[in-house]
């Protein structure tokens, strides 16, 4: 009985958080205090999401091929990142 309050109240939080991310980025964006292009970075796991859930059409292996997908680009950014400082490119 407890375990669907449980769910519906963490949906809402997320759904709060993301609210106010976005609200705050927004605000940020109009003040120039950030880049749109440092702000769009957040969207490249929604675009591979989206990607990923044309190719499978199921949510569950979407949510898995862009973790698996985001993990490798980070892995292969931080090998580019550590060849650049260690030849100081």
């Amino acid at each position: 009985m407890y375990i669907p309050i449980a769910i519906g109240l963490m949906l809402a939080l997320v759904a709060i958080g993301l609210a106010s991310m976005v609200g705050f980025g927004i605000k940020n964006i109009i003040q120039g205090k950030q880049e749109l292009f440092k702000i769009g970075i957040y969207l490249v796991p929604v675009v591979i999401f989206g990607i990923s859930y044309l190719v499978a059409g199921s949510v569950t292996d979407a949510a898995m091929l862009t973790m698996l997908i985001t993990m490798a680009l980070l892995a292969v950014m931080l090998v580019i990142t550590g060849i650049r400082t260690t030849f100081k490119y």
